[in-house]
């Protein structure tokens, strides 16, 4: 956590150094109030020197004033030194989300990253104010407290001696045992974020389907199981100050007892004494506080580790090499796009492989070609679709575009290159037309509404008053299933890819809106076209059609080669013209 927190802080070291400096004025000004109150006593009062107090009231004053102005002064710099910080580890952790790949993604989960990209960096924040203001004017408090002791009596601080050995092994136990414990309950709190994400996404389906009460019952259980993390975090935290209490109250005790002794004998002065007791006063709030923020900090510990284990996740990284030169594209005709040997297995969430999901796919693919690819649900059909764009990095094997392994492409110029529509149409809040110039921020009106006439979208985007500046809700609420794939499909065909992977992208378009879109897109000069589909109507007229079942490539041919020697497709056709 230090080295995390430091790295943060760094570009505000003067914040950091500032915030404990203050305070240690403040504290400074606070120790003082004592001596100054025993002076009262043992001069003014014990002695009947009016005068005195007269006198050291100023003094007491403008210590309280200063020590205003150094706790105003070091909240203002913890502040500005916890909010930087944050804001600037939020930003890294959303890099590095960004560059993760799909997979590393799918294994740590949207509910869990979303809760380390704001609780667990919220409680990193607090940890930051915590540690520049209250930890600093607590560890201020309780070495000021102990060398004050000191000063007015040598023998009475030895009480201190058999006090501060056992407030520091207590403090020890509970910040070791609440680091585990807070992480549970971070890990308790995905849980619940998950399942919210899921809930409010789906909640068409959830009412559709009359599925309330089941999935107020599945919060419930992961709520309960977040309520039962916390409290046993609680239950630490709720010991932790009862035990400290008891050693600082018998250490007052057996102060007031041995100081009261020495004023008897005249060793020590009244005033000293009440002093003396004050520190003791001091001490115990601030060791109290101490085993708070000690807490606090074995709460950030765990939302620490969280956030490094997305920090030091695998990326995505390509193997780009600028003085590598991209080769030209090639010739029609030519092999562009090849897979060899490749295979994929997706992750559980614990990190563990699944078992395979594409195994040995040999395919080439030639500049040009119109190419479909079949096969029943669960064959990994949209698997190879993110092979062949670069979404997913092969567990075996390799997949080359141009002759060169896709990871060692620049992703600028590989997007150039291949474009895809993904199964699932996800738009985001803004304009119809942001959402087309996503991938071309800036793109001219004219290309904007071409693509759109491609995409068969501009019709019913005409039709709605605002048109292209009509501004959809999140995902795209307010446009219907067909509507969102056209807008998708324009927002891949804005960028002109040479070749161009369409995954399932039409499943909600009706048949005459599917047939116009396909006549569309084969007209589209200098374009490699992949097609993935269950309709065997949508892949007829392909050039070549690979068959997928199991995760393994079965079979390639045309149409009617493929009814004569592919018995899965053949059933495929036959199902679908109701033979």
């Amino acid at each position: 956590m230090i080295k995390l927190l430091s790295s943060k802080l760094s570009p505000y070291r003067w914040a950091v150094i500032a915030a404990p400096l203050f305070m240690l004025l403040e504290v400074a000004m606070d120790l003082l109030q004592p001596r100054f109150m025993a002076a009262i006593v043992d001069q003014g009062i014990v002695k009947s020197d009016p005068s005195q107090v007269l006198r050291t009231a100023p003094y007491m004053l403008g210590a309280a004033l200063v020590g205003l102005a150094g706790g105003v002064l070091c909240t203002v710099y913890s502040t500005l030194a916890s909010q930087n910080a944050g804001h600037d580890l939020r930003a890294s952790l959303y890099g590095k989300v960004q560059r993760l790949g799909l997979d590393t993604v799918d294994r740590f989960g949207t509910g869990s990253l979303l809760t380390r990209l704001t609780g667990d960096i919220a409680q990193l924040q607090q940890v930051i104010l915590v540690a520049l203001r209250m930890l600093a004017r607590s560890v201020f408090i309780v070495a000021g407290s102990i060398v004050m002791c000191i000063v007015i009596s040598p023998r009475l601080s030895l009480v201190l001696i058999v006090m501060i050995p056992l407030l520091a092994l207590l403090l020890a136990f509970t910040t070791r045992r609440s680091v585990p414990l807070f992480g549970s309950v971070q890990r308790a709190m995905d849980r619940v974020n998950t399942i919210l994400q899921e809930n409010l996404s789906g909640i068409r389906v959830v009412k559709a389907f009359v599925r309330a009460a089941h999935e107020r019952e599945r919060f419930g259980s992961a709520n309960n199981r977040f309520l039962d993390a916390s409290l046993r975090a609680a239950r630490l935290a709720a010991l932790n100050g009862p035990l400290l209490a008891i050693v600082l109250n018998f250490s007052t005790v057996a102060a007031l007892w041995y100081g009261g002794a020495l004023t008897r004998s005249g060793s020590l002065q009244p005033g000293e004494l009440a002093a003396f007791l004050t520190y003791i006063s001091q001490l115990l709030f601030a060791t109290m506080n101490l085993g708070n923020h000690l807490m606090t900090i074995g709460r950030a510990q765990a939302s620490a580790r969280r956030i490094q284990e997305v920090l030091q996740a695998e990326t995505k990284e390509s193997a780009y090499k600028p003085e590598i030169a991209m080769p030209a594209r090639p010739e029609k005709g030519a092999p562009c796009l090849e897979l060899r040997g490749a295979g994929y297995r997706y992750p559980n969430t614990d990190g563990r492989s699944q078992p395979a999901a594409l195994a040995g796919i040999d395919l080439s693919i030639r500049e040009g070609e119109r190419i479909g690819i079949a096969g029943i649900n669960g064959a990994g059909k949209s698997t190879l679709a993110g092979l062949m764009a670069g979404l997913l990095n092969p567990a075996e094997g390799e997949v080359l575009l141009d002759g060169i392994p896709l990871k060692q492409w620049d992703a600028g110029k590989l997007r150039e290159r291949v474009g895809i529509v993904l199964q699932q149409a996800h738009l985001f809040s803004g304009s119809i037309r942001e959402n087309i110039a996503y991938g071309r921020p800036g793109a001219a009106a004219d290309d904007i509404e071409a693509a759109a006439d491609d995409a068969q979208a501009k019709a019913f985007i005409d039709a709605i008053p605002e048109r292209y500046e009509a501004m959809l809700g999140q995902r795209g609420v307010n446009l219907s299933g067909g509507q969102k794939q056209r807008v998708a499909i324009a927002r891949t065909l804005l960028l002109k890819p040479d070749i161009l992977i369409l995954d399932d992208s039409s499943s909600a378009l009706d048949a005459s809106t599917d047939a116009r879109l396909r006549e569309k897109l084969e007209r589209r000069e200098h374009t490699t076209l992949i097609v993935i589909s269950q309709r065997i109507s949508a892949l007829a007229g392909m050039d070549r059609i690979a068959v997928l079942e199991n995760g393994k490539l079965t079979a390639v041919g045309s149409h009617e080669e493929l009814l004569a020697s592919s018995v899965l497709y053949r059933q495929l056709s036959d199902s679908q013209q109701g033979a």
